[in-house]
This record gives C-alpha cells, structure tokens and sequence, in this order.
C-alpha cells in the first residue's frame, strides 16, 4: 500500500523479446520509450520513470526490470504503470489478469496500456481478457514454431546452442562454426591432463583457484558484460567441482556435436530436463577438438571409479583399477599417519566388509604392487617399440580368440537374462490373476510380486550394459598399433606416475598367496593394458614365424 510522504512514479515500462525482434523495429525499446514518453507528456504525467527489459520473454516475470517495478509499487512509490500494449505487460493470460485485476488495485495504481484502450481510471475493458488469451496463443505459437525450426537445425548437425562452450569462441565468418578460444582452451585441456594425472573434480578446482583461472561465467562476462546465471564476481577464480565434471563428461571437447539433448517442460517452464539418450542427436567430427580420443577413453574410465575424499596427502593412483582376482570385486587402500608408508597395502574389499567366509584378503602392499607394474610396464613397452611388427600380429593373434570367447560368454548371459525378464513377467501376472481370484492372499501376493519386480528390475539395469559391451567387442578391433604408437612417445620410464599408470593399463587382478601369511609365497598378478589386454610373451611359433619372415626377407 502507498506510503506518507514518498516520492511517486508514472512508471513507463517496455519489454522486448528475441522474437518480438523478428517483427521489425516497431516493438524495439527505442521505439517503445519514445512512444511512451510522447504519450506521458500529452496526458500530462509528471514523473515519468522509464524501465525496462530487454531479451526476456513475455511468458517469464522474473525479469530484472519488471521487478524493480514491484519493488517500488511494494514501497508505495508508483502511480500509474504505462505500456504500449497488454503484451509488452506479459503474454501469460492468468498472470496478466492477475496483476491488473488485483495487483494493481489493490496498491491503488493506474494502468495503462495504449494501443489496447485499456485504463482503469475508466473501469475494466471488457476486451481485455479476450487480448490477454489472444496473447498467450501467440507466445505459445510462436514457442512452437520456433522449436520446430531449432529441431529442423538439430537434425541437420548445427549448433543451436545460442553461446559457444567454454573453450571456444564462435567463427568471426560464421558464427555457427565454433573454434578454439586461445585464451582458455588451454584451461580446458590442462583440467583434462589434470584428471589423466589422478586429479579428481574437486582437486582440479582447487588447483585452478589457486592459478587464478577465471572461472566459465566469469570469463564469459569479462568478454560480452552479460551476466550468466550463478555469477559471483567477488569470487572470480572459485571453480566448483560440478563445473569441473561437466567439463570433463562433455563430447564437445571431442570435437562432436551433440544435439536434443535437452528440452523444457513448456514454453511457460524454461526449467532445463536432460531428454534420454535414446533421443539425443550425435554428429561427429564437426569442429577442432581439444582433446584427442585418447586422452577422453582414459578420462571416462577414470570417471567410472570416483575416488573417495581422503585425507591423506598423497592420492591412492590405483583407486578403482585394483580387482580382487576371486569375487571380482575392488580392492582398498589401507594405510594411515600412523603406518610406516612402506606397510601400505591392498585388501579385498568384499572380505573387509563380509569377512572371510565370503573372501579372502588377497593382500599385496602397495610399494610392492607399484614395483610389479612398474616392471612390466618397462618390459610391454620396450618390447611393443623394439618388436613392432612382432608386438601388432601377436595381439591380433591373441585378441581375436579372447574376443570370440568374450562375445559367446556375454551372449549366452544375456539369452539367459532375456529369458528370466519374460518369465518374470509371466508369473508377476499369474500372481495378479491369483490375488483377484482370491487363491493368493494380499500379503503373501505383496512379498512375491517385490521379490519379482526387484529382479526384474536388476536385471533391466544390468542388460542395456552387457548389450553395450557385447557391441563394443563386435565393432572393434584390437588396437596395437595405437599402444606402440604411445609407448614410442616415451623413450624412459624411470618411474611410475599416476599419468602413465592410467594411460597405458586398464586395471590390474590381484590373486590370493600360494599359501596363505606366508609373505614369499607366489602370487598371480593379472595386469590389463588399454588396446591390448594381458600381455605375455609371445608363443615359440610367432617367434619362430617372425624369424622365418625376417629370413625371407
């Protein structure tokens, strides 16, 4: 209500919206204010007060200008409220009829819409309403047609994102093509090496405060003065880990455009929901990369196993790589300020937790684990650049039969999984026809059907997964030439590093001890390297072979 004593405004409001513009220059908030101002000196209105919003849609309300409009209406300070016409108000019916219906007498101020002949110095229109709604079938309309042209653009491979993301900038000769920004795509890949390192989101946003990298809102307004939203600009180098995850999980860095991967509820809710994968739209290859596929596989691995928060100052390299060789399951990491660093070790994770009538320990300390990879990771990568030719027909060789057995294995569970999911559904259905014929009472139908649904359930998850993998060995090759092409990048491994250890090995199998607290018995250790998989030495044949050939030669 109006307050004693303060200061009264003729508010003159204009809004404009990025479709509004595609109309001409008639709605522009040039054009707007001049009319407004023209109209508020011949009708005599004192204290003309211009605000406005520029670039917001008619069916938003949460607009900065409009509600410096509410804020001084809830202060007592405005008289009257002047716009060119109901829509430049909104084109949300039930909104707009609320404010002039009810917000606005009841803080005693006049409205005025111009073009529309409404004033409610002179009562109600009765036309107003039905232009309210007219307003709104436009909004809505033209929401629709403009999601049927961005979906047009989406299906053909263009960007419809209206910014670049971060890391690159758009084309100054075409401004649908985005390039690499030379000023943070550095940033970019620096997070993705970080990760490559062992580095996890929370640590690489740590790392960045402290070199000052502004953060992707930040730098955005320093370049364009537009303010995103979550902007803080008192704490310009106060990267979060979400932000860093996003970074790393985003195929755009591959160079890939990725399209529909979003929608919104309504024209009115612009909340932002992730559609299915199913739905997205993936085109490959359409712009620079700033990361090579490579280093992304290492990345997306490393993501599939988060590391834990520690407190320790030095990071477990091995977290989520080591698998216990009998339940199949993880191993931990135990170690403490208290333990002499050199008694570190490797359990299993399920005998920690279940006890040893489920598992073993499988222990294996870690200086002595880091030793074992070490070695061997000497040993693949000088054979894989002094035996090229050996190293490639070798994997091939081995590969092929491992990825036949792997395909028949992962066939036959899923033939069997698919048939558990149809038998499931039939007897979900017995149990209803039951339980309403009355031969199977309420509470013993409710045990049975969970029973039933949760291992339908577990099974639905786990298909889609083993279906994935099943692809993956039947559409790719083994890829040696690509692992001797990293091992020829490094002359000299003197010592194992967390870079190294996820660049060249996928995980690695600890066995349980010949015999059991004996610290010199013999223990198998499996080691899985990226491309290749378990490599031993090659067989007598291929050697014999390969010197058959070199002979010819």
């Amino acid at each position: 209500m109006k307050q004693a004593n303060l200061e009264q405004y003729d508010i003159l409001y204009g809004r404009l919206s990025q479709e509004d513009e595609r109309d001409g220059d008639s709605n522009s908030i040039q054009n707007q204010r001049m009319m407004l101002e023209e109209y508020a000196k011949e009708k005599g209105f004192t204290n003309p007060k211009f605000i406005y919003d520029d670039g917001y849609s008619g069916t938003n309300f949460n607009r900065p200008g409009w509600n410096d409009v509410m804020q001084l209406m809830e202060q007592g300070m405005v008289r009257t409220v002047i716009v060119k016409d109901l829509s430049r108000l909104g084109r949300e019916y039930l909104e707009v009829g609320k404010l002039t219906e009810l917000v606005f007498p009841s803080y005693g101020v006049r409205f005025i819409a111009i073009n529309d002949n409404v004033d409610s110095l002179y009562g109600e229109n009765d036309f107003a309403p039905f232009k309210n709604l007219f307003n709104e079938f436009y909004a809505k309309d033209t929401s629709k047609k403009i999601r049927a042209v961005k979906k047009s653009q989406a299906m053909r491979g263009e960007r419809i994102g209206t910014r670049a993301p971060y890391g690159y900038k758009k084309a100054e000769d075409d401004p649908k093509r985005i390039v690499p920004d030379e000023e943070v795509a550095p940033v970019v890949k620096h997070i993705f090496q970080l990760c490559v390192e062992g580095f996890g989101p929370s640590q690489i946003a740590r790392r960045l405060k402290e070199e000052k990298a502004l953060t992707p809102c930040n730098y955005y307004y320093s370049k364009t003065g537009v303010a995103l939203t979550g902007l803080d600009t008192t704490r310009p180098y106060d990267w979060i880990n979400s932000t860093v995850a996003d970074i790393l999980e985003n195929e755009v860095y591959l160079g890939h455009t990725i399209n529909m991967k979003y929608t919104t509820p309504s024209y009115k809710n612009k909340k932002r929901i992730e559609r299915p994968k199913s739905e997205w739209l993936r085109f490959e290859n359409t712009h620079e990369p700033l990361v090579s596929q490579e280093v992304w596989d290492v990345v997306q691995d490393i993501r599939k196993n988060k590391r834990r928060r520690t407190n320790m100052k030095e990071q477990n390299m091995f977290s989520g790589m080591v698998y216990c060789a009998d339940c199949k399951q993880t191993m931990v990491l135990h170690r403490g300020h208290t333990i002499d660093p050199a008694k570190n070790n490797f359990a299993c994770s399920t005998y920690k937790k279940r006890g040893k009538d489920v598992c073993t320990g499988h222990y294996i300390r870690e200086s002595q684990l880091k030793a074992i990879v070490l070695d061997d990771l000497r040993r693949v990568t000088h054979y894989a650049k002094t035996k090229e030719t050996l190293f490639v027909n070798h994997i091939a060789k081995k590969n092929t039969l491992e990825a036949r057995r792997e395909i028949n294995r992962i066939q036959k569970e899923l033939d069997r999984m698919s048939k558990r999911d149809v038998e499931l559904s039939a007897l979900f259905k017995r149990l209803y026809e039951d339980n309403v014929l009355g031969r199977l009472p309420d509470e013993q139908f409710r045990i049975l059907s969970a029973e039933y649904l949760d291992e339908q359930k577990k099974l639905r998850e786990e298909i889609p997964k083993l279906e994935e993998r099943l692809e993956q060995l039947k559409g790719s090759l083994s890829n040696a030439q690509s692992f001797v092409e990293k091992a020829k990048q490094y002359t000299e491994i003197s010592e194992l590093t967390p870079e190294l250890l996820h660049l060249f090995i996928e995980k690695i199998v600890v066995g349980e001890r010949a015999e059991k607290y004996s610290r010199t018995a013999a223990q198998e250790i499996k080691i899985y390297y990226r491309d290749v998989g378990i490599l031993d030495s090659p067989e007598e044949d291929d050697l014999a072979e390969h010197s058959r050939s070199e002979s010819a030669a």
